[in-house]
């Protein structure tokens, strides 16, 4: 039986993942706003404002106490790696699957002393309309919503098609709205062949409509085997 979704998991990655996932290095980050969109539990805000930064995540699941969300995140973990390693065609390794579970483990409680410490870094809100000014960042780094929950027929995880083409073209916009710098990863599909998920290219020609420049560059994070395709979509606004 195929792996699947029927929401959208809280799952966080560590913040040296997130560097590798975006392409990015900590210089490259200082002096500059950063939004988190959707942080989940990651460890992105809280490694961030460890080394002095301006950073920032919003998510629909931070109007909830910390308490109901270490309690969600822990079960999410559980339940979804168990699934995931029922999969016999997805199933990662013993080792490469007790790795991937640590790190979900290690983000979330990284998240969580973040989360209580200082909550005003973390604003409850949803893409495709985020209650923030425009232009109020300058990077902006999504990871796995984008693309990566579009239908199983699209190459996604997701059972339904709640985020299809017209989702995933409004949420870029936001994204675009918001922050200077866009950068979105995973572009890959986790679902049939690898390939190129459906939607890159459909949301790439409408950023280029939009005069913005867009291109692929190679992520520096590979989750498991998923290799092919391992590029990150780096957005840069129009003045």
């Amino acid at each position: 039986m195929t792996f699947s979704l029927d929401h959208v998991v809280f799952f966080g990655r560590t913040w040296d993942e997130c560097l590798g996932m975006y392409a990015l290095d900590e210089e490259d980050l200082a002096g500059r706003t950063i939004l988190d969109c959707p942080g989940g539990p990651d460890g992105l805000v809280a490694g961030g404002l460890l080394r002095g930064l301006d950073i920032t995540a919003i998510d629909p699941q931070y109007g909830d106490g910390p308490e109901l969300l270490e309690s969600r995140g822990r079960t999410e973990i559980a339940s979804s790696m168990k699934s995931w390693q029922d999969d016999p065609e997805v199933a990662f390794e013993p080792d490469v699957a007790a790795d991937f579970e640590r790190k979900k483990i290690e983000a979330l409680e990284q998240f969580l002393e973040a989360f209580r410490q200082v909550p005003e870094r973390f604003i409850a809100g949803a893409l495709p309309a985020l209650p923030l000014e425009d232009n109020a960042f300058d990077l902006v780094l999504s990871g796995h919503l984008l693309f990566l929950y579009a239908c199983l027929e699209e190459g996604g995880m997701m059972e339904h098609d709640a985020f299809d083409l017209d989702f995933h073209l409004a949420a870029t916009h936001e994204l675009v709205r918001v922050g200077s710098e866009v950068r979105i990863f995973p572009t890959y599909t986790t679902n049939g062949p690898p390939r190129r998920q459906p939607y890159v290219e459909p949301v790439m020609d409408a950023m280029r409509e939009a005069g913005h420049a867009v291109e692929l560059i190679p992520a520096r994070w590979v989750q498991g085997d998923m290799d092919a395709f391992n590029d990150v979509l780096v957005i840069r606004r129009a003045d």
